[in-house]
């Protein structure tokens, strides 16, 4: 009997990375997305079942679960998710509402919808995909930092409560090269015109370069990024916590060193968030 695992956000980053890598490990591959059509190039195969899945829809999880009973399904990779940015002052309750609705409670609702076909297989494994931002947070980018937090919350709570049938395993990457300008401005939606004439503005642009500036020189490839995650999935006594990238690691490790004002200080200067 093939081992599944099903992975929620495959159409792009992280999650498609992952899927032919678990392919080629000899798992078979439930491959998920919100919009099934961006999965069609997908090579076919006995090892893979691709379904549309909406963590924000109930009705979605509980079609894809029905989909999966007949599976062996022995790991659930939580990846779906995505960064809403901007200034606090200026964030909408329904754009903070909406973040937490796909990356925790979405998250939440998956892994329980799941659990029942997990605890089938022994051995069985839920990996959820948190960041680095889980762990601390950085100016302009407070909705995804309050949502990380609260994955990691979770995790290690669930892990406490079901660790001992199913493992949990905490995923927190650094940053990951994507398309940055195009994922960015799509989460902004409205916002420079609502930062029009504001002491954001000119903050904004300068996010956009240092966010670059980051990507270009610490993002890691999602490939690279997913084969962590696959030793993770594949390891014989699964890790609780797994921390991918130098930026992850060494950040954490200095913010843990430095006196808060310190650190403060240069989160500031960095994003050019000076005093008015």
């Amino acid at each position: 009997m093939r081992n599944w695992v099903l992975i929620t956000g495959c159409s792009t980053g992280i999650g498609r990375a992952l899927v032919p890598l678990c392919r080629a490990s000899g798992w078979g591959v439930v491959a998920t997305a919100r919009r099934v059509e961006t999965l069609a190039d997908l090579p076919p195969g006995e090892d893979l079942r691709v379904l549309p899945l909406d963590v924000t829809e109930a009705a979605s999880i509980a079609a894809a679960v029905t989909a999966c009973e007949d599976l062996s399904l022995k790991a659930l990779v939580n990846n779906a998710g995505y960064g809403q940015v901007g200034p606090l002052e200026l964030l909408r309750p329904e754009e903070l509402r909406a973040q937490f609705e796909t990356n925790v409670i979405g998250l939440h609702q998956v892994t329980n919808a799941f659990l029942p076909l997990l605890r089938r297989e022994p051995g069985a494994r839920i990996l959820q995909v948190a960041s680095m931002l889980g762990r601390l947070s950085i100016p302009l980018a407070g909705p995804y930092n309050a949502s990380k937090h609260a994955v990691v919350a979770l995790a290690e709570s669930l892990r406490l409560e079901i660790g001992e049938e199913v493992a949990v395993v905490l995923v927190e990457p650094g940053a990951i090269r994507t398309e940055f300008r195009e994922t960015l401005t799509k989460a902004w939606g409205d916002l420079p015109e609502r930062a029009r004439g504001t002491r954001y503005e000119a903050i904004l642009a300068r996010y956009l370069a240092v966010r670059k500036h980051q990507s270009e020189r610490f993002a890691m490839d999602a490939g690279r990024c997913a084969g962590k995650i696959l030793k993770a999935l594949v390891a014989e006594r699964p890790p609780r916590r797994v921390v991918i990238g130098r930026d992850a690691f060494w950040v954490g490790k200095v913010k843990a060193l430095l006196p808060a004002a310190w650190w403060e200080a240069i989160l500031r200067r960095a994003y050019g968030l000076k005093r008015p």
